[in-house]
């Protein structure tokens, strides 16, 4: 059982524990009439279930869906959970950031299957090749039986539990950015600003599960629930055309990768079916397309 314990209020700096030794400080606020507002106090974070890594199919190069930037060395993969692009980087040279703006996810109900129904979008940094950690924060929108709406933004130390942040409003459509920095393998800072609405929160990391930084991501999610039976997916709602704006990544060297050579993955079901592609516009720029 995840817990969860505020352990001190110091200043404007919001400091929690976790189960397993996980901590991380938060700070956060909103821009009102041109005058920066603290407002840190009233952050929560509700302990989720961990979200499962990628399932992954084998990547392949023929017959990638038309993009206006393709280059010859982008592949296409297909996954069970994940839409987007999954880049790549190397153990000489690893991943220290990843970012973009990106929309939260405005969705339509999908029809023949269950009534609620779910996306998540999110930035991270491994989990792809590198299956044992995965740091990342995003949105998830969910759409009820009548079309309403609800979002909220999180994050995630993969294997360690997900939490939703609460003090932090985000409405399906609001344009967020995501910045994720591994500032070292077990140390992680987070920055989650919603643009629309001027909130930004600030999260620091320490001992986290031991990342690669060999991977990084930009995705549209599928995501799994666990529950008594191992686990299951939730029903996967229609959305609006999903952009990633301004995608990038650096490297312990400072070197800038986009979306060029990038894996740009497929979700595609059991059966076949794709029910979200992702299509390259140049290197900074992707748009995620419900199927």
């Amino acid at each position: 059982m995840w817990s969860l314990v505020r352990q001190a209020l110091v200043g404007s700096l919001a400091i929690w524990t976790v189960a397993a030794e996980l901590t991380f400080v938060a700070e956060a606020e909103i821009e009102r009439d041109g005058t920066v507002v603290d407002i840190t106090s009233q952050l929560d974070f509700v302990p989720q279930p961990p979200r499962q890594r990628w399932q992954h199919r084998s990547p392949r190069r023929p017959n990638a869906p038309p993009g206006r930037g393709n280059s010859k060395r982008d592949t296409v993969s297909y996954s069970g959970n994940w839409c987007g692009a999954s880049q790549h980087s190397t153990t000489s040279d690893q991943i220290v950031s990843s970012f973009s703006y990106f929309t939260a996810p405005n969705l339509r109900l999908r029809p023949r299957i269950p009534q609620t129904q779910y996306a998540a979008a999110w930035v991270g940094i491994d989990g792809a090749s590198c299956t044992q950690a995965l740091l990342q924060a995003g949105v998830t929108t969910v759409v009820n039986a009548n079309g309403g709406q609800s979002a909220w933004a999180w994050w995630q130390w993969f294997p360690e539990a997900s939490y939703q942040i609460k003090g932090i409003p985000v409405k399906p459509g609001d344009w967020m950015s995501v910045n994720v920095t591994a500032t070292t393998v077990t140390q992680g800072k987070i920055v989650i600003t919603n643009v629309q609405q001027g909130y930004a929160i600030t999260l620091n990391i320490n001992n986290g599960p031991r990342l690669c930084r060999v991977d990084t991501e930009w995705i549209v999610e599928d995501f799994y629930e666990n529950d008594a039976e191992g686990g299951k997916q939730v029903p996967f709602a229609a959305f609006d055309d999903l952009w990633f704006v301004d995608a990038a990544s650096k490297t312990v060297k400072g070197k800038n990768i986009g979306i060029d050579g990038a894996a740009m993955v497929q979700l595609q079901n059991e059966n076949g079916t794709l029910s979200c592609k992702s299509e390259k516009w140049d290197n900074a720029n992707f748009v995620a397309i419900s199927g």
